[in-house]
């Protein structure tokens, strides 16, 4: 079973809880801004920090300011940050994925990048293309985060049978390919 069919399958309860005013407030007026109902946007937030904020601050992810991490991230050559990915994707992303799903699998690698993306403002958009599962980025993080990405996604996919192909890059975004390794010829 997929992550996306287990979240459809999903008990719901109903639970009554007392909430400040002001925060009443600012809630309503963000489901207008959204065009979504209150039990909606108060779900995704609660989903938001119990499933990704808590955990990511447990196992010592921090956030900083885009220029500041575009500015570290430009000021390493592409080689280096190449090494640093392989590196950091068999320890840190690979402690990552056990400790927030418990496995590595081809949709725990997936939706943890996803949801990397998405807390970080980036365009995240995941296709199927000839039997293949295509990723497509849209970013404003530097030049050489493409890379990083790239290689810590091949390193810990490669423990798993599957690889990256088809590389893209421009300025604004990238794309990727996985596969099988099997499948390449």
């Amino acid at each position: 079973m997929t992550l996306q069919e287990k979240q459809l399958l999903k008990k719901t309860d109903n639970v009554s809880i007392r909430i400040d005013s002001d925060l009443s407030s600012k809630l309503h007026e963000k489901c207008l801004e959204q065009k979504i109902s209150l039990n909606t946007l108060i779900n995704h937030l609660l989903d938001k920090q119990v499933n990704w904020h808590e955990l990511t601050t447990e196992m010592g992810w921090i956030p900083m300011f885009r220029s500041t991490f575009r500015e570290l991230s430009d000021s390493i050559p592409k080689d280096k940050m190449e090494k640093i990915a392989e590196t950091t994707g068999t320890s840190d992303l690979k402690n990552s994925l056990n400790y927030v799903y418990g496995y590595i699998e081809l949709d725990s690698i997936l939706d943890l990048f996803k949801k990397r993306c998405q807390s970080m403002n980036v365009q995240y958009r995941e296709m199927e293309v000839n039997g293949k599962n295509k990723i497509i980025i849209q970013h404003d993080l530097g030049k050489n985060w493409p890379f990083f990405i790239v290689g810590q996604m091949n390193t810990i996919l490669n423990e798993i049978g599957h690889r990256i192909i088809n590389e893209e890059y421009n300025k604004q975004g990238f794309s990727f390919e996985i596969v099988k390794t099997e499948e390449i010829q």
